[in-house]
């Protein structure tokens, strides 16, 4: 039986990623900082790493894809692309938020890991996580939420730990990890259920983020 062959896509900030995943293994990765044309650079980004791997479209056997938060157009971009793609060839896709993904790339800390995506306004999307689930994703400590800045760095005083993403120095903090690894992104979502994680965006309204609204459910 052949080993799955997994494209995972991520266009929700200012990088354009994508990767090829098989079997827990990375067969070729792209990662481009481009802030603006991401409609023009993935798809021949997708057909150089097919290339790269020998592979092409025939092969892939699933999609993962990052579904935010980030910018409204970069995610319709990416959620788009991953989405037609798995309707073409009849394959399933699934999609993981980035913040998860990022607190997974900063690995086995021993304490929490606080995951900040930069919003608008002085505000960010933050959730924080300790441990994994037993789905094999971070496990939640609650529900990511759009938040000011002075309210997550109150969370983060409170339970003290590394900080993850591109909203890192909304709390003057440095952080090493502030994009997502489509390599990562792939191995989390090699396995999971696409009805638990479907490819849905997950930016927030104007009127959610004054609420702080979650975006995700607090059970894996």
């Amino acid at each position: 039986m052949a080993i799955p062959l997994i494209l995972a896509i991520d266009t929700c900030e200012v990088t354009c990623s994508a990767a090829l995943v098989s079997g827990g293994h990375t067969l070729a990765r792209r990662s481009e900082r481009l802030g603006r044309g991401h409609a023009e650079r993935l798809l021949p980004m997708v057909s150089d790493l097919l290339a790269e791997a020998s592979r092409s479209f025939e092969d892939l056997s699933r999609l993962v894809v990052s579904t935010g938060p980030g910018t409204f157009t970069g995610l319709r971009i990416g959620l788009s692309v991953a989405r037609g793609l798995a309707v073409a060839k009849g394959i399933p896709c699934v999609g993981l938020m980035s913040l998860p993904v990022m607190a997974a790339q900063a690995g086995e800390t021993g304490g929490v890991i606080h995951a900040i995506v930069m919003g608008r306004g002085g505000q960010g999307f933050y959730q924080a996580f300790e441990g994994l689930a037993p789905n094999g994703l971070p496990a939640q400590l609650g529900p990511a939420a759009c938040l000011d800045a002075e309210v997550i760095a109150e969370m983060i005083a409170s339970r003290p730990g590394a900080v993850v993403g591109s909203g890192a120095s909304l709390v003057g903090a440095v952080a090493s990890i502030d994009s997502v690894d489509p390599s990562m992104l792939g191995q989390l979502g090699a396995s999971i259920e696409p009805d638990m994680y479907p490819p849905e965006p997950a930016y927030l309204r104007d009127a959610d983020a004054k609420k702080g609204k979650a975006l995700l459910p607090t059970e894996q």
